[in-house]
């Protein structure tokens, strides 16, 4: 088993090849690299069909047939010229076929093998006409060959198709029994620099190179890219374009061509490799819905997922896309590096980004240089503010790999992007999940897409909420921090002390509803140990002059005066009253304080479209302040009671380890009071059995109806806890005692219990 072998590395499973120089067509007329070039060239079934079915067919003149010209059409580096410089090898060398590997071919192209001379040429940086170029080399090539056939002036000429004839004609003379085949390179370079009327003439030209070939012996191969006939560019020679169209034919290398030779050369295996590779992979079938079914060609493309092929020929605005070349860059890195056992190991699109990013040309480019520097700062935010750095690596590979789809679109501001799932299963993403399942694994791919347009505030990413896919957003970037700050700088103190007090009722764990509208005041209730029940009183968030909206009037008074608004109020010292406020100067809360109240100005206003933009700044400024409450509640809060001022430290000694900010506001206020409510209330019971006060709640629903029950014969815990508080009880048996107290709490309890009865 792979994972049983120690230090497996990549170049161990696969015989790699590199593939990173360039074919120049002109070398194939050297017949010793001409044969290597055939040597090398791996074909397909798919291109075994099209060598047979198109190029062939086209080539041949062994029976009529309406013979037009070729367009070989793939995009860069996908092997247009190592084609051309086989099939024009093969019409111009007896015996070549047999060299060629797939036997359908090698026979098929027995037909066309050594019948013709071939011109190999070139357009690079050519300024003449394409008539000018063509007929000039044809001149040249044809004197080379012994044939008498004058440069024609090309002003003069009145028809191309004429002219060629004419050329031909020569040639037949002499060679009555060969073919005469052109092969041009580079042509689409070429047609893009022409203006437009030089477009047209030069398109007119070459659809009389193809009508020639119907009526001749005649035929030329050029290659072209896709986007010629698609280009928005060549729009206003549309009509000159379907002409050539007309009179060509199209051998168009698709992507199984290029997967089958990185496969058959650049990554060629073994049987042993391969299963090795397919132990390792079957691991992963949980993982990944397409692992299993497709593994097959996993296998056989290790490691390259077949996602970086198929993305690498649609990313439309970087025209020099050299696949070959850019796959052979990335295996050299890793043949050295050691597969991951606890992971695929394959590389995807994402590993393009770094090519486009070093591309100098590519920041010519308006659409690129824009998504690069988008790209730049989201790499930037999960570098230095990503808030789980488990998945740092992983969030990167998102990022690229939506930066190289954004470019694969027409309109780089569409709302078209990459599923979860898809990223899953297009990127091989991995990581460590409660279960060997597929939906784990896409959870936790939405969570760390959540933390990264958490990390940048959601800008720059958007989610299509319809369909589940993400995108790079060029047009959501808003300077949200910056804006807050501005806003921050405007607020009032009484704004700032709303937020403040919307903070504290967080972590007072305050209802949103108040007692009384209007005014931020809460019933609240507080220990009183020694009797083991808690007593009523109020929560205000403000000054005592309030006091007179909380009526009736019950035991205590705690007031959080504010921190921002100094107001000024008589502090009459009575014993029922706790103030407390916060003393502190820490610029980094008032900082986050503003920030917090800021974004939650700016969310009330925002359009809805960005308003979560400001709530998660919110959030983010919350979550530092309720922690920054609790770290510091201690130090940086006064308590003032009865006129003696201080820290609460000092007067919630009794206050339990690691208490929460309500825990040492309750045990601080319980401290000082704790001798009000025995003054206020001398004879009131104390329940000592109970482990835990009792709060009003509880006494009215459960130990009062229980005490009631138990007043003929006491049973129940809680009725015998409040009989004996009650001092009713001696050795477990109802006793009146003679005390004023007991005798009427008696006389209360017998009354509502005859209305029970």
């Amino acid at each position: 088993m792979l994972e049983e072998v120690i230090d497996v590395k990549y170049n161990e499973l696969v015989q790699f090849e590199s593939v990173e120089s360039v074919v120049q067509l002109k070398e194939a007329s050297n017949e010793e690299k001409a044969f290597k070039l055939i040597d090398t060239y791996v074909i397909s079934d798919h291109m075994a069909e099209v060598i047979d079915e198109v190029i062939i067919e086209q080539l041949q003149f062994n029976y009529p047939a309406d013979n037009k010209g070729l367009l070989v059409v793939g995009n860069y580096g996908t092997g247009k010229s190592h084609l051309m410089s086989v099939i024009s090898t093969i019409a111009e060398v007896s015996g070549s076929a047999t060299r060629i590997k797939h036997p359908k071919v090698a026979d098929r192209a027995k037909e066309i093998e050594g019948k013709f001379h071939v011109l190999r040429t070139e357009l690079d940086g050519i300024r003449l006409s394409l008539q000018e170029f063509v007929f000039g080399e044809m001149v040249d090539y044809l004197e080379s060959l012994g044939i008498d056939y004058e440069m024609p002036d090309v002003d003069r000429i009145r028809s191309n198709k004429d002219e060629l004839m004419k050329m031909m004609a020569a040639y037949e003379e002499v060679y009555p029994n060969q073919g005469f085949l052109m092969v041009i390179d580079e042509l689409l370079d070429y047609l893009r620099s022409r203006k437009e009327q030089e477009l047209m003439l030069d398109l007119n030209f070459l659809r009389a190179m193809g009508e020639v070939c119907r009526t001749s012996r005649f035929r030329f191969i050029t290659g072209i890219q896709e986007m010629l006939f698609d280009n928005p560019k060549f729009s206003f020679v549309a009509e000159q374009l379907n002409r050539v169209k007309e009179r060509t034919e199209q051998a168009v290398i698709v992507r199984e061509d290029i997967e089958y030779v990185v496969s058959q050369r650049l990554l060629a295996k073994n049987d042993q490799q391969k299963a090795l590779i397919r132990e390792h992979l079957e691991k992963f079938n949980p993982y990944y819905e397409k692992l299993g079914e497709r593994m097959d060609k996993f296998v056989e493309l290790f490691p390259i997922h077949p996602a970086y092929l198929a993305t690498f020929e649609k990313v439309t605005v970087a025209e020099k896309r050299v696949i070959l070349k850019t796959v052979s860059r990335e295996m050299k890195k890793l043949l050295q590096e050691e597969v991951p056992v606890q992971q695929p190991g394959f590389i995807s699109y994402d590993s393009y980004w770094p090519y486009i990013e070093g591309d100098k040309g590519m920041k010519a480019i308006p659409n690129v240089k824009e998504v690069m520097g988008k790209t730049s700062i989201l790499m930037d935010r999960i570098e230095n503010a990503f808030t789980r750095p488990a998945y740092r690596p992983m969030a990167y590979r998102i990022i690229q790999a939506l930066a190289v789809f954004r470019l694969t679109t027409d309109n780089i501001y569409s709302k078209v992007g990459i599923t979860a799932e898809e990223l899953r299963d297009q990127l091989f993403l991995y990581a460590e999940v409660p279960e060997a399942n597929s939906e784990f694994l896409r959870s936790t791919i939405e969570a760390v897409l959540k933390a990264i347009r958490q990390t940048v505030s959601y800008q720059y990413i958007s989610l299509n909420e319809e369909n589940g896919q993400y995108y790079l957003d060029l047009q959501k970037d808003i300077d949200v921090d910056s804006l807050i700050e501005e806003k921050a700088e405007t607020l009032s103190d009484d704004q700032l002390d709303r937020y403040y007090f919307e903070i504290l009722e967080r972590v007072t764990d305050r209802p949103e509803t108040t007692y009384k509208t209007g005014y931020r005041i809460w019933p609240y209730e507080l220990k009183w140990e020694e009797r083991k029940v808690t007593r009523p009183g109020y929560l205000f968030f403000g000054a005592p002059n309030e006091r007179s909206t909380a009526q009736p009037e019950r035991d205590f008074y705690i007031y959080m005066l504010p921190p921002f608004t100094k107001k000024s109020f008589k502090d009459e010292e009575k014993p029922d009253e706790v103030f407390f406020q916060l003393i502190t100067k820490d610029e980094g809360f008032y900082r986050n304080m503003r920030l917090y109240a800021g974004a939650k100005e700016l969310a009330v206003t925002a359009p809805s479209g960005s308003r979560n933009l400001y709530d998660d700044k919110a959030r983010t400024y919350l979550q530092t302040l309720t922690g920054w409450l609790k770290k510091f509640i201690a130090t940086d809060f006064k308590m003032t009671y009865r006129g003696k001022t201080s820290t609460v430290t000092e007067w919630s000694l009794s206050a339990p380890p690691n208490a929460t900010f309500k825990e040492m506001i309750d045990t601080a206020a319980n401290e000082r009071l704790n001798d009000w409510f025995n003054e206020k209330y001398p004879d009131y019971p104390y329940f000592r059995r109970v482990q835990t006060v009792i709060t009003r709640e509880s006494m009215r629903t459960s130990y009062i109806p229980e005490a009631l029950r138990n007043i003929k014969q006491p049973k129940t815990k809680n009725g015998i806890t409040i009989l004996e508080g009650l001092v009713l009880l001696e050795k477990d048996k109802l006793k009146v005692h003679q005390s004023g107290y007991a005798k009427w709490v008696l006389d209360v309890l017998n009354s509502k219990g005859k209305d029970k009865s």
